[in-house]
């Protein structure tokens, strides 16, 4: 394997980018940073630090504590903005920290938090570009 297949963009990283071609999501568009990134890292320490010794059973957080911190970390930390979501009447639903927040903790839209979790997971890939090209998207 060559060290440049593993190598990322730290600048989205970081910084963010804008992710499209999203599987099964259609036409939506998300801005987000990476998973674990800087900010990410100490939110979630923070979080997981404040978790009572009750919900640390063994040493290992509750799963419910965890989807929390999961979904905090998401929504303050990588989702940055989105676009071409739309209302069930067509209308464009305009990005907010509270609207972004309930979309990441219902489970009734948990495939819009994959797509979160997946646009976060790959903004950073250095070859996104190329792939894009090769299929034509």
């Amino acid at each position: 394997m060559k060290i440049s297949d593993v190598k990322i963009d730290a600048a989205k990283f970081e910084q963010g980018a804008w992710v499209d071609n999203i599987p099964e999501m259609g036409n939506l568009r998300l801005k987000v940073r990476g998973i674990n990134n800087a900010a990410w890292r100490r939110l979630q320490a923070t979080m997981i630090a404040a978790v009572p010794r009750a919900k640390k059973i063994g040493g290992r957080i509750d799963p419910d504590e965890q989807d929390r911190i999961t979904a905090t970390c998401l929504r303050k930390a990588c989702l940055l903005d989105w676009e071409n979501l739309e209302n069930d009447d067509g209308t464009p639903i305009p990005f907010s920290d509270e609207v972004a927040g309930k979309l990441l903790t219902d489970p009734a839209t948990q495939r819009f938090r994959d797509a979160v979790s997946w646009a976060a997971s790959t903004v950073a890939d250095e070859d996104a570009e190329a792939v894009k090209d090769t299929v034509g998207n």
